[in-house]
């Protein structure tokens, strides 16, 4: 926890036992980008004081460490006993839950007003400010009639709690929604019988749990040993290569390759516009991002935030260091949150040989590296009936060869 507590997903939508108790558990994010769980509890019913029992234990259990950032779904009692419990935690909502009940609720209105859904989008997903985004709002507003609808209001009303730009500087990585608790719950139904006692619960989370640290030592020894194609040659990527777990590095690899959609301008000494070269850049939209510098104080701030939100540079800051000729980045911006050095007094690398990983974790490696093999075959092999065949009978033979080995 002491490593992890900065942000955590909370929700209880899964009912998992002959009881009919609401599952609850507190999902963090790992150094690789993955999910795992912080503990978890059962609730009875879903009211404020049981919220209360629940995270002043979970409080204890962490040695008084609260999660900086918690998101969870829209439920009133849960924000109260947040607000009460994690005085000084940041409480978002989740935004997919809420975006989905709109659709539900205001379907044939957007329906009925063709460019609504997508004003409305664009309003909620590229708004840099709250003052930008009320702006917007007004000017949905005056455009459409149908803004007035109750629900609308609604949205508006509880915006600060859902919408990104008010949440622009809170570290939330690569999460608007609580589908890693929900994604988790998917998990839990394979282990999980619900007609079983809470006794056998208990042992199947350990089992969970094994599996969890399992995959987190695979991806330990996948950093380690080995290698990903680089995008580029600029000592940039490779600094961040060496830098990141290699799950994180990807993650930077994709960021960094935006850089081509991007043109640079100066706007005076310190600031720089940068813009696209084409119509639409995911995640960031047709619009132009500023970059202010202090390069003799290696200080970089984009107006994006997605340094503050996910703790890895913007391409647009990294579009500036390619455009002024920095060929590193400066150690602040690499945050020990996303390399193998994540959890205090944990050695750098793996101290086991190669020939030492635990047998699951070998065969979990061995299972992903032949799935990408064979969605390769698969897609060369698609082209033509002759070529299935070839697959089909080396298959056959495959399979042959494997169950005389396996007696």
């Amino acid at each position: 926890m002491e490593s992890y507590h900065d942000c955590i997903s909370f929700d209880t939508t899964y009912m998992t036992n002959m009881y009919n108790m609401p599952f609850a558990p507190f999902i963090g994010i790992n150094r690789h980008g993955q999910s795992f769980m912080l503990g978890c509890g059962f609730v009875r019913q879903e009211l404020a004081s049981s919220f209360d029992w629940l995270f002043q234990t979970f409080l204890e259990a962490m040695h008084n460490v609260a999660p900086t950032n918690i998101i969870t779904d829209q439920d009133i009692a849960m924000a109260q006993s947040i607000k009460k419990i994690f005085p000084t935690s940041v409480h978002r909502c989740c935004r997919w839950h809420i975006m989905k009940k709109a659709q539900e609720k205001l379907g044939a209105l957007l329906g009925r007003n063709p460019g609504l859904s997508k004003d409305f989008n664009n309003c909620v997903d590229f708004s840099l400010t709250p003052e930008e985004f009320e702006a917007g709002w007004c000017e949905l507003m005056m455009k459409y009639e149908a803004m007035t609808d109750s629900h609308f209001e609604n949205l508006y009303k509880y915006r600060e709690t859902w919408v990104p730009c008010y949440f622009k500087h809170q570290f939330f990585p690569f999460l608007q929604s609580t589908q890693r608790s929900e994604g988790f719950n998917t998990v839990l139904k394979r282990y999980v019988n619900p007609h079983k006692s809470i006794l056998n619960f208990v042992k199947q989370y350990q089992k969970i749990q094994t599996h969890i640290l399992v995959r987190e030592g695979a991806k330990d020894y996948t950093t380690e040993h080995f290698q990903t194609e680089l995008w580029s040659s600029y000592p940039i990527e490779k600094q961040a290569y060496d830098a990141y777990t290699r799950d994180l590095y990807v993650k930077f690899r994709t960021e960094f390759a935006l850089i081509a959609r991007y043109n640079v301008r100066p706007h005076g000494s310190n600031l720089y516009e940068v813009y696209t070269n084409q119509e639409w850049v995911a995640k960031y939209g047709s619009r132009s991002y500023y970059v202010t510098c202090e390069p003799r104080a290696e200080d970089y701030r984009c107006e994006c935030c997605k340094m503050d939100r996910d703790g890895m540079l913007c391409c647009h800051i990294l579009k500036v260091f390619t455009h002024l000729g920095v060929n590193k980045i400066p150690e602040k911006y690499i945050i020990r949150r996303w390399t193998l050095l994540a959890i205090p007094d944990a050695p750098s690398t793996p101290k086991y040989e190669p020939d030492e990983l635990p047998e699951q974790s070998k065969k979990e490696l061995r299972l992903a590296n032949m799935q990408m093999d064979f969605a390769n075959l698969a897609r060369i092999a698609s082209t033509s009936d002759p070529a299935t065949d070839i697959v089909k009978k080396h298959m056959r033979g495959a399979r042959h060869e494997i169950k005389n080995l396996n007696m």
